[in-house]
């Protein structure tokens, strides 16, 4: 059964590692003033709903109307709108960040755009982890990831596994001190993070399941405890002159 965009955004929302309170409080701490925040590419307002305490005002922008309907009521703003044309006006933005979602972006017309929107001083944040490692497991679902679901992963995935090596900017840039997205997880919450691979969409549409043909070995592997799950958290953050 093909999944409508409004189910896959509640499954973002409940099966995605949530991000450390740490990182954000560390972007708030490189802001010079904090007004107005803007997450893009905010899918169900993860990122969004951790800037709320430490911003003014909060503005989630995706291109997804559903990703957006899937958000749960907060104090954030959103907007449905692309990365290529910002709806803000010129010098308004202290921070913006992009979670997870700047392999979709446009980089040149985003950067202008990110440019055009920050006020001075101001800090654009690209926010990404890498594939995780599940203690006691070696490397089961890293087989999996560069195996079965190779051929159907889209060429930008590339990019975010790597931390986005050409994305360049000649303003300063601020290094991120490092932190990792760590859960404990039982098989379920495993199987529902896996289920909400990009991967899985193309060769489900093809009529391929590579996840019901991994479950039963993960299964397998994982027994009936829970497991400690690790992203390594990477940033790429520069402030605007």
């Amino acid at each position: 059964m093909t999944e409508s965009l409004f189910q896959r955004g509640s499954a973002y929302q409940h099966h995605r590692p949530d991000y450390p309170a740490t990182l954000f409080q560390w972007l708030a701490a490189q802001c010079n003033q904090h007004t107005l925040a803007l997450d893009m590419g905010c899918g169900t307002g993860q990122a969004c709903r951790h800037l709320e305490p430490l911003f003014e005002q909060v503005l989630g922008a995706d291109i997804s109307l559903k990703q957006i309907q899937a958000a749960p009521a907060s104090f954030t703003h959103y907007v449905c709108g692309s990365s290529s044309a910002l709806p803000l006006p010129e010098a308004s933005v202290n921070l913006i960040t992009v979670a997870q979602a700047f392999h979709w972006f446009d980089s040149p017309s985003f950067f202008a755009e990110a440019q055009r929107c920050l006020r001075p001083g101001g800090l654009l944040a690209l926010i990404s982890y890498g594939l995780c490692e599940v203690e006691g497991l070696g490397d089961l679902i890293r087989d999996y990831h560069d195996g079965p679901l190779e051929p159907w992963w889209p060429p930008e995935r590339s990019a975010l596994m790597a931390n986005y090596p050409d994305a360049t900017l000649p303003w300063q840039q601020v290094p991120y001190p490092g932190d990792a997205l760590e859960c404990h997880w039982g098989l379920a919450d495993m199987l529902g993070y896996l289920d909400t691979w990009s991967a899985l969409v193309k060769a489900r549409q093809a009529g391929e399941d590579p996840l019901a043909t991994f479950t039963p070995v993960l299964a397998d592997a994982w027994g009936n405890q829970p497991r400690t799950v690790r992203w390594p958290l990477r940033v790429k953050a520069w402030r605007r002159p």
